[in-house]
């Protein structure tokens, strides 16, 4: 069993895919597993990939029908090995000692979850971010900031224990998908430590990227995404549910008041 387990899906990215594949290919630590889940691609995503492959690294590619990116996260899920898990997406790029690091965070700290910074990439120039100070004891607030643009859910800027995504609830549309998923995380970590140290490259200039699509449709499936939680997820609905329901409501009247025939649960809460 390998120590890490890394998730890349990939779809429409034969311009990006190979600088993401060297880079986890040059990972100074060795006991980690590379799970490629090709969700459908219709262009030369994957023979990119291959060209860019360290065979005598532990490589799985997974061949799907198109589902969306949520669905080929839990498919890479699934096939997961590794006592942690860490995602990357296929058009960003890590550093080479990054698993190296988190590993080390996480024998050091014993923590469920670690968090850490990272680069923001705008083509000619590149931005440092990172998350406030969180720990099991506010992790409460850290969920509701999610829902309120206050707060990063960027999935593949955590590394969790294989355990924690037991049964975990996937949505069904791309658009912050990984808010639904950090926000499971989070409420099943038992301790969260903060890695201060810039590991990932996010690119911010993929035309093709879900963040183009039409802003009004993007909220929409954002609402939708968190409507499907808030009638699907466990027991942390009881932290984010009202954040949910308030977030999604201003988005059906501002974009889609169809929603609220789609969810009759759907109305402005009281706080």
């Amino acid at each position: 069993m390998p120590k890490v387990s890394v998730i890349v899906p990939i779809y429409g990215v034969e311009a990006y895919i190979g600088q993401c594949a060297r880079s986890l290919m040059a990972q100074s630590y060795s006991d980690v597993e590379f799970i490629f889940v090709n969700d459908g691609t219709p262009d030369r995503s994957m023979e990119v990939l291959s060209e860019n492959l360290d065979l005598s690294r532990q490589v799985k590619i997974i061949n799907k029908e198109n589902a969306g990116l949520p669905q080929a996260r839990l498919t890479g899920i699934q096939a997961s090995c590794g006592e942690y898990i860490l995602h990357l997406d296929s058009d960003d790029w890590i550093e080479p000692l990054a698993v190296e690091k988190l590993v080390a965070a996480a024998d050091e700290s014993g923590a469920d979850l670690i968090y850490y910074d990272f680069w923001k990439e705008y083509g000619n120039r590149s931005k440092l971010d990172h998350e406030r100070l969180y720990t099991v004891k506010n992790k409460d607030l850290w969920m509701r900031r999610l829902y309120h643009d206050a707060a990063y859910g960027y999935v593949w800027s955590k590394f969790a224990r294989r355990e924690l995504y037991d049964g975990i609830f996937a949505p069904k549309y791309n658009m912050h998908e990984d808010i639904v998923f950090s926000t499971q995380l989070i409420f099943r970590a038992g301790s969260i430590a903060q890695l201060s140290v810039p590991l990932v490259h996010y690119r911010r200039t993929n035309t093709g990227s879900a963040t183009r699509v039409k802003r009004s449709k993007r909220r929409v499936q954002s609402a939708r995404n968190m409507l499907d939680f808030y009638a699907n997820g466990g027991p942390e609905i009881e932290i984010v549910g009202k954040d949910i329901l308030w977030k999604a409501w201003w988005r059906a009247v501002r974009y889609d008041r169809s929603l609220f025939r789609e969810y009759p649960f759907l109305k402005l809460p009281v706080f």
